[in-house]
């Protein structure tokens, strides 16, 4: 057995230290070890509440379960975990102090078959990995998100390849790629689910990931409506659905989500005919090499990518909150992690334009819209959530990004395993129990990789109030 025993001190409450340590779906947001966490019951956290976590050993990703057995609120937590070759048990003891509160942290660790010979050999990583998780859990409850710089990475001796490895951004260029999507696919259980008379609006569904997110809905008998801007081509995929799905409930309107006015309209027309909606996708998007303003004197990718989400989602709230589950689903990239959104630079302006910056700038603000608006919705029932494709074959890159089109075509997904996430999002019932959450291959993932990508509440806050007053002018 390897018995690991850390202890921090941080100067919150102890209130708030309990009931943020003790659920276990935040563990991923501090401890370097866990690619993703998952509460599988939705009842008060205590004894019995249930987690499904995705660990990091490795090149491998061995799959745990995690279950709450004593719970003393404000005092102690034991966890039992039981993964396929090792079990854990993990006693978490919280002690209120003079300027905040102290945890004791003890995990015990037992493998199974031949792990227990090798136990020597592993007790130096796990140890370091228990180090860094109890330091990952400081820094969140000393209520930062920020993350070492460049100088503190080598200071420490870990390297900038070793610190990216942790955060999963070498192992990510894998997960985004075709091979991420089998491995991925490798832990998917869940039985299909249909959509049949489900309301739903898709953006962007005429080509690439959005188009075949489109067929697979219609698949499921879903009352698809799909907002393009060309209306030859929209009725072209709209005909080429019908012939091959069998489904005659597919409808388009015409309008170009980079002009608030035709968004408008559009708006007005959904809530008119539709009533209700059940689920909006909000998928189109596009990458802009040089910089120019649309018609209406915004810059292009800032009026698409962002404030064209933005105003279409206010402006449906109402209709998607008259449904019964409504859902919103944002597709963001996986160049987001990249970028911060700077609020004072939003149509891109200063300095010399860079249209892969500035897309991901954008995907960004989505992410961080998608985290306000799970707050905001949630008393209308509202569950929002963004997810990014991963790495797709798509004709917007090849036309985009012709270099890096090139240089990884041969590792690309195909669009409709880039729609995977989308539809699963639309269709399953354990997807409907989340908001708030950025998802990769039916798995939540963090959201903020890189130091100095992260908005503060303020930032987020200005965000918020600059595209309200964008959309006020019109």
């Amino acid at each position: 057995m390897i018995r690991l025993k850390e202890s921090i001190l941080v100067e919150r409450s102890l209130n708030y230290v309990f009931e943020y340590t003790s659920d276990f779906s935040h563990i991923q947001a501090w401890d370097p070890g866990v690619v993703s966490s998952v509460r599988v019951d939705q009842k008060k956290i205590g004894v019995g509440s249930q987690y499904d976590l995705v660990l990091k050993f490795g090149p491998f990703r061995p799959k745990m379960k995690y279950e709450i057995i004593e719970y003393d609120p404000f005092s102690r937590v034991v966890l039992k975990g039981v993964g396929e070759s090792f079990t854990a048990m993990d006693t978490i003891v919280f002690t209120k102090t003079a300027i905040g509160t102290q945890i004791d942290y003890q995990a015990d660790i037992r493998f199974h078959r031949f792990g227990n010979l090798i136990e020597k050999l592993l007790f130096p990583v796990m140890k370091k990995t228990g180090e860094k998780a109890m330091a990952g859990l400081e820094q969140k409850l000393a209520g930062t998100r920020r993350l070492p710089n460049k100088a503190m990475w080598f200071k420490s001796g870990s390297g900038l390849p070793d610190y990216l490895a942790d955060h999963l951004i070498i192992p990510g260029m894998i997960l985004f790629s075709r091979f991420g999507y089998a491995l991925g696919k490798r832990f998917w259980s869940e039985p299909k689910g249909v959509l049949y008379g489900k309301k739903i609006v898709l953006t962007g569904g005429t080509s690439g990931i959005g188009k075949a997110a489109a067929f697979k809905l219609a698949e499921k008998k879903a009352f698809l409506t799909i907002i393009a801007r060309n209306r030859v081509k929209a009725e072209q995929v709209r005909q080429e659905i019908v012939e091959k799905t069998g489904n005659p409930h597919i409808d388009f309107l015409i309008a170009d989500l980079s002009l608030m006015d035709e968004i408008r309209e559009v708006s007005k027309a959904l809530k008119a005919f539709k009533k209700n909606i059940d689920i909006l996708i909000n998928n189109a998007g596009a990458l802009f090499n040089e910089r120019k303003n649309t018609p209406e004197g915004l810059e292009q990718t800032f009026a698409t990518d962002l404030l064209g989400v933005f105003l279409l989602t206010q402006y449906l709230k109402d209709a998607l909150a008259a449904s019964e589950s409504p859902r919103i689903i944002n597709v963001s990239s996986g160049g987001m992690y990249t970028q911060k959104i700077e609020v004072n630079d939003l149509e891109n302006s200063q300095g010399q334009y860079n249209g892969a910056k500035a897309y991901a700038r954008a995907k960004r603000g989505v992410v961080s819209l998608t985290q306000i608006w799970a707050e905001q919705f949630k008393t209308h029932g509202i569950r929002v959530n963004a997810m990014h494709p991963g790495w797709v074959d798509t004709p917007g890159i090849e036309r985009s990004l012709p270099g890096f089109h090139e240089r990884v075509k041969r590792i690309l997904r195909t669009p409709e395993q880039g729609a995977d996430t989308i539809v699963w999002l639309a269709t399953s019932k354990r997807a409907g129990q989340y908001t708030g959450l950025f998802w990769l291959d039916r798995r939540p993932h963090e959201t903020v990789i890189f130091p100095g990508t992260c908005e503060s509440a303020q930032e987020r806050q200005i965000l918020w109030e600059k595209l309200n007053a964008f959309v006020s002018k019109g």
